[in-house]
C-alpha cells in the first residue's frame, strides 16, 4: 500500500530527473523488479527504491541482486534504514530519507542532509561515489588558547588544531601524543603561518608562545614545547592539554585562523563510505 511519503518521494525523484532532462518512469517492472522510480541516462538504468515500511538488510540485498544481474543501478532510500546495516556497502547505496517541514531530504550518514532532489540529480552524474579510504582537505584551522606563565604571570597565546575535515564532511582527529619529540602542530609551515597572522591587524593582539625544544624535568629529556614568551618557562603538555580540552567544553578560544597548505597532510585512511564532495575532488580521485 503507497504511504503519502511514499508518493511525494516518488514525485521529487521524478522532477528532479525532469529539471535535468533524464527520462524517468514510476512503477517501472524488469526481470524480477518493480522499481518506484526508474532513470535512464548515459546508456545506464538508475532504480531508486522509496522503503517506508521496514526491510531486513538480508532482504535489501536480495532485491538488490536483482538489480545488478540486470545491470541496473539500484539506490535505497530508506525512512529507517536497516537494523544491521552498521557499514556502508559499495554494492547496497543505502540512505536515510528525512522529512523536514513537509520538505525531503537525503542523509548520507548524517555527514551531509541533501535536498532530495539535489541527491538525485548528484547520484546520476556520478557526483555521488564509492570511496575506500578517507582524505582531509588540505585546510588548516588552528585555534588560539590563553595560558598564564607558571612562573612570571604573563599571559601567552598557545595554539592547537581543530579537527580535520573531508570534503565529504568527515571530521578526522589527528592523534598526537603528549612529550613527543616530534608534532604536527609544530610544522614549520603551520608556526610560519601562525607567526605572520600574529603580525596582521586582526593577530597582533596574540602574545605566542615561542615554540622550541626544551627539557623538562617532568619527563626527563627534552622535547619541543609551548613556553613562555618573557622568560622562556616550558609549559608542560600535560598543562596545554589541560587548557585545550576546557575549550571542547565552553568557552577559551580567543582567536582562530584558517589557511590552505600545499604539502602532503599524511592522513589518508581507511573508511569506506559514500561521498560527496560538493565542489572539491572525492576522497579518492581515481
Amino acid at each position: 500500500m503507497m504511504t503519502e511519503l511514499h508518493e511525494q518521494a516518488q514525485n521529487a525523484i521524478l522532477k528532479a530527473c525532469d529539471k535535468i532532462d533524464i527520462p524517468a518512469k514510476l512503477e517501472y517492472r524488469g526481470n524480477g523488479y518493480r522499481a518506484d522510480v526508474m532513470a535512464f541516462a548515459n546508456n545506464q538504468k538508475f532504480a531508486f527504491e522509496i522503503q517506508i515500511t521496514q526491510q531486513s538488510l538480508k532482504k535489501t540485498q536480495e532485491r538488490q541482486e536483482k538489480y545488478l544481474a540486470d545491470n541496473v543501478i539500484g539506490c535505497w532510500l530508506f525512512e529507517k534504514e536497516p537494523a544491521k546495516q552498521h557499514k556502508e556497502l559499495e554494492h547496497l547505496p543505502i540512505f536515510k530519507l528525512v522529512v523536514q517541514q513537509n520538505n525531503l531530504f537525503v542523509s548520507l550518514k548524517e555527514r551531509k542532509i541533501l535536498p532530495i532532489e539535489i541527491f538525485v540529480q548528484d547520484f546520476i552524474r556520478g557526483k555521488i561515489k564509492f570511496c575506500h579510504t578517507l582524505n582531509p582537505l588540505p585546510i588548516i584551522n588552528v585555534r588560539f588558547v590563553e595560558m598564564k606563565c607558571w612562573k612570571c604571570g604573563t599571559i601567552n597565546h598557545i595554539y592547537y588544531l581543530a579537527p580535520f575535515q573531508s570534503a565529504c564532511n568527515i571530521k578526522i582527529i589527528r592523534d598526537e601524543q603528549m612529550w613527543a619529540t616530534k608534532k604536527f602542530s609544530f610544522h614549520p609551515e603551520i608556526i610560519k603561518r601562525i607567526k605572520d597572522y600574529s603580525q596582521t591587524v586582526k593577530g597582533e593582539k596574540l602574545v605566542l608562545a615561542t615554540v622550541k625544544e626544551r627539557y623538562s624535568q617532568t619527563v626527563g629529556r627534552s622535547y619541543i614545547s609551548f613556553g613562555c614568551s618573557k622568560c622562556d618557562s616550558i609549559f608542560g603538555d600535560w598543562y596545554v592539554q589541560e587548557a585545550i580540552f576546557d575549550t571542547w567544553y565552553g568557552d577559551g578560544v580567543v582567536d582562530s585562523y584558517s589557511f590552505n597548505v600545499d604539502f602532503n597532510l599524511n592522513m589518508k585512511q581507511e573508511l569506506p563510505h559514500w561521498c560527496h564532495p560538493g565542489n572539491h575532488d572525492f576522497c579518492e580521485k581515481n
